[in-house]
């Protein structure tokens, strides 16, 4: 499960675009009574007019779990989601209403949060980011969901097969050098963006398919800037050894016949 916050300061219109969603489902809320968005932010004037220095002062969390993990969770689970992440980010006595949308097959909730409490006092929102994605991660863990850490260990796993399968179908191709490469390898549907110094060496690369990339290094070491430009010279020189050999001519580094 993903989490993801922000701070806001325009409450009405965020309320509205989460309740007016197709098939978005109000699933809980605390201290409030109105139903549009601009009721509910009304409400919340009522205690952020006690805090005139804080701007954004309102929070906006977004949950969202797996496509597997949306289809077989109901609603009470994601009441429960809720009130756990609330509790956990000692947001639970603040004023908050959450809502699911349900209108592809990726459920996920919205949560709307007012940064100020009953007695005037903002919630600090420094690394609010952060701080969501952990106590989501938690949660996930102890509902037996998917972490967003297992989601991205999926995804790199996906794309290092698939820059795998490319590399090894360019290298027997005999690029010249790196550039070489990279032109053959967006053939295979791989971009390869190359980081280059003042002096014009590549000095770092990354893979990217569709939207998403990869550092080169982290599909696989040989695959760094250095080891891979090592890699395709290596390459380049047991191809002209071969030929030498086929036609007989000496190896000028050697000195003899091979």
């Amino acid at each position: 499960m993903i989490g993801k916050a922000k701070s806001i300061s325009h409450i009405s219109n965020a309320v509205n675009y989460a309740r007016n969603k197709i098939k978005a489902e109000e699933i809980c809320r605390n201290r409030l009574v109105g139903e549009t968005g601009t009721e509910i932010a009304k409400e919340f004037r009522v205690f952020q007019n006690l805090n005139a220095r804080c701007q954004r002062n309102s929070f906006s969390f977004v949950l969202s779990p797996t496509i597997e993990d949306g289809t077989r969770l109901t609603k009470s689970d994601f009441i429960k989601i809720s009130a756990q992440f609330l509790s956990q980010m000692n947001l639970t006595d603040n004023q908050s209403i959450s809502f699911v949308h349900k209108d592809r097959n990726h459920k996920h909730l919205h949560i709307f949060v007012n940064r100020i409490n009953t007695e005037g006092k903002a919630r600090k929102d420094n690394y609010i980011g952060k701080k969501a994605q952990r106590v989501a991660e938690r949660i996930a863990r102890e509902m037996n969901l998917t972490t967003a850490r297992e989601v991205q260990l999926e995804k790199e796993n996906r794309l290092r097969w698939v820059i795998v399968q490319a590399h090894d179908k360019i290298l027997p191709l005999k690029p010249g050098d790196i550039f070489e490469y990279a032109r053959l390898m967006e053939q295979e549907g791989v971009i390869t963006h190359l980081k280059q110094a003042s002096n014009g060496k590549v000095v770092g690369l990354k893979f990217q398919v569709g939207k998403e990339s990869i550092k080169a290094s982290s599909v696989h070491r040989a695959l760094s800037a250095a080891n891979l430009q090592k890699l395709i010279r290596q390459n380049l020189r047991i191809t002209n050894l071969q030929q030498r050999k086929q036609q007989n001519i000496p190896d000028k580094k050697r000195g003899f016949r091979l």
